[in-house]
């Protein structure tokens, strides 16, 4: 076996000086003003050209290459097709290599690329133990050593990807030093994301920056954004984070990174799952489906796909896809994932009243939580979570069991870590708050809070929109100087929060960064979308009163409404599938409570005098008809006969 690969010149004018130190455009240059290239030269030449996503000519090079005598194009030519997202072909040139011809580099890239198939088969053992051969024969061969940091990646990568982020993170420290600046990115970015992952948010920040002063290649700008994106997220800044995810998923199309758009795809329907958009959010998942393969992204998938199957408005509304998805995560032996899905679980148990069920899969992500080191991210997704996030909190149940008490470390030390949510409260009264902080302002509260919601419920709007709904009676140039002094005094109260003026299309929007935002119509229709009595009754504790009580204006009754026709229609779908079920009695307090805030509505007491009918029989129905009637009578000043006979 060949010791080196080497060129026949050590100087740093060769080819593979350019490719070690990441010049990749340079390489390919100085290769180009070679008389004679050697093999080895259109070697390192067809590396440099799969680097600079030219991968179709770099592959008819290795084809020739390795007809010509020189196995190593064949793992090299591996490393082309994994990056188009052609595992098939990847697999097919490892597996007729001849072994013996290769060099030592040869060799060390031929285990990564199968430990980097098996790691998307989601064979996570026996990724690692090909990625850790790979590694050690870096470290013996002179040319290999060149490319260290490639080879110490993947190995970290996947030691993260088993919750080893600790031994990850030391792999890197390791392989930093001396480094080029190409080589550093991609073990900056895993270590970044392995400081996430243990709640060390600064110091991921202040890894991601060190990425940005380096010069990047288009496929590691768009791996950058990627891991903006998993920062924000997990300190729940969802503005940021859907900003960076839609850049890595552009940038990674641009440059043919089809698995990296994947991904990044894949971020962003769960981003759209959070905000209920579950349209919007089939629409990225499709799109991740056909752009990354294999066990391990099949998993991740089929838990986005539980996910939103379950918070659906139009969806089932059941845990068993997520419950399926769980289980496959955890044979694969991604307890991280898994558990952070037994948290969506718990959470759907909650939504529908089922506490033992909901306190069982908390306790399943407890477990997941135990075989890793520091880690939040399984707290960061309780926190998404309302429900499960109030019942861990503030239920009684969790002094019952002490294995949650790791999670609520993990909260307690996420809570501390993420800036206090921007709270505006709407429904029955005013307020505005940074956590439980009330924000001083000097300009008027209900007319900020008019602004805010009427940016947030129209998304963009011109200045004579709002002079119309919001500041109505005023003349432009008033209208324009109210909006500037609140904008001002905003931004300087509220770190993050802007309203940002596009001068191209003469429209306003809100933008909130770095924080997250708390709404609370939003949390009401939020509660709406879930079809159950916990969600109805959640909805109906959560309409305080009427959206901004003291505003007139045209667009605040729309919403007013909107949000009574969506909780009448949502409370009369529950109920009349409570009893289509047989559950009467159940579906007679549903009708109740919605009566008690919609008394003049005809139809509730006429659903409920069939409810209890159905489960009391007729003298019981007779007497709540009396009962409606009288209800009805207060409520108009009328005399309303109520059909108790309807059947």
């Amino acid at each position: 076996m060949p010791a080196s690969l080497r060129a026949s010149s050590d100087s740093p004018e060769t080819v593979l000086a350019a490719l070690a130190s990441g010049e990749f455009a340079l390489g390919y240059q100085r290769y180009e003003s070679l008389s004679t290239p050697s093999p080895t030269d259109d070697l390192w030449a067809a590396q440099c050209l799969v680097q600079l996503g030219r991968r179709a000519e770099a592959l008819a090079m290795f084809s020739r290459l390795r007809a010509a005598g020189l196995e190593d194009a064949a793992p090299l030519a591996a490393v082309a097709y994994r990056f188009e997202g052609n595992l098939e072909a990847a697999r097919e040139a490892l597996m007729d290599l001849d072994t013996w011809r290769l060099t030592g580099f040869g060799e060390a890239v031929a285990w990564r690329e199968r430990g980097m198939l098996a790691y998307t088969a989601g064979r996570l053992q026996d990724a690692l133990t090909c990625t850790r051969r790979a590694w050690r024969a870096a470290l013996a061969d002179d040319t290999a050593r060149l490319f260290l940091p490639s080879f110490t990646a993947p190995l970290a990568m996947i030691l993260a990807a088993l919750g080893h982020d600790h031994a990850a993170s030391q792999y890197i420290t390791q392989a930093l030093p001396g480094t080029s600046e190409a080589q550093r990115a991609p073990l900056l970015w895993i270590l970044s994301a392995c400081q996430v992952r243990a709640g060390q948010f600064s110091a991921a920040h202040d890894a991601l920056n060190q990425i940005a002063t380096c010069t990047l290649t288009p496929p590691s700008r768009s791996l950058l954004a990627y891991h903006w994106g998993v920062y924000h997220q997990t300190l729940g800044a969802w503005a940021e984070a859907a900003e960076a995810f839609t850049q890595a998923a552009r940038l990674a199309r641009e440059t043919g990174l089809v698995e990296a758009e994947g991904y990044a795809s894949l971020q962003l329907a769960a981003l759209a799952c959070r905000r209920g958009q579950t349209e919007i959010g089939s629409v990225y998942l499709a799109r991740a489906q056909s752009r990354i393969i294999g066990a391990r992204a099949q998993a991740l998938c089929a838990a986005q796909e539980g996910a939103l199957l379950a918070f659906s408005p139009e969806g089932t509304g059941q845990a068993d896809a997520l419950i399926c998805a769980a289980a496959n995560l955890r044979a694969l032996g991604l307890q991280r994932e898994a558990g952070e899905t037994q948290v969506l679980i718990a959470e759907v148990h909650l939504r529908r009243g089922e506490e033992d069920l909901a306190l069982q899969a908390l306790l399943r992500a407890a477990e997941s939580r135990a075989t890793l080191g520091d880690n939040v991210t399984i707290a960061a997704r309780i926190l998404e979570c309302r429900r499960v996030h109030d019942w861990v909190t503030h239920s009684p149940v969790r002094d019952v069991s002490s294995g949650l008490s790791e999670l609520q470390q993990d909260l307690r030390r996420l809570t501390t870590s993420r800036p206090a949510p921007l709270v505006l409260t709407t429904l029955g009264r005013y307020g505005l708050h940074l956590g439980d902080t009330p924000i001083k302002l000097n300009v008027g509260l209900r007319r900020t809070l008019e602004l805010l919601t009427y940016l947030l419920q129209r998304g963009e709007v011109t200045l004579e929109n709002l002079q119309t709904d919001v500041f109505e009676g005023c003349t432009p140039h008033a209208a324009r100087d109210y909006l500037h002094v609140i904008r001002h005094a905003l931004s300087r109260s509220i770190p993050g929060l802007h309203l940002p003026f596009d001068r191209t299309r003469g429209v306003y929007q809100l933008k909130v960064y770095g924080r997250e935002l708390h709404w609370d119509v939003q949390q009401l229709q939020v509660e709406l979308r879930c079809l159950t009595p916990a969600g109805l009754h959640g909805a109906l504790r959560a309409y305080a009163g009427p959206f901004l009580p003291q505003c007139t204006s045209g667009w605040v009754e729309d919403v007013r409404t909107q949000l009574d026709w969506l909780i009448l229609q949502s409370g009369e779908r529950v109920a009349q599938q409570m009893m289509n079920g047989g559950a009467c009695r159940q579906a007679a307090d549903v009708l109740r409570d919605l009566i008690h805030r919609y008394p003049e509505i005809a139809t509730l007491h006429e659903s409920l005098v069939q409810a209890v009918r159905a489960d009391q029989g007729e003298a019981s129905a007779a007497l709540e008809a009396e009962r409606c009637r009288a209800i009805l009578n207060r409520a108009l000043d009328l005399h309303i006969p109520l059909d108790q006979d309807q059947k």
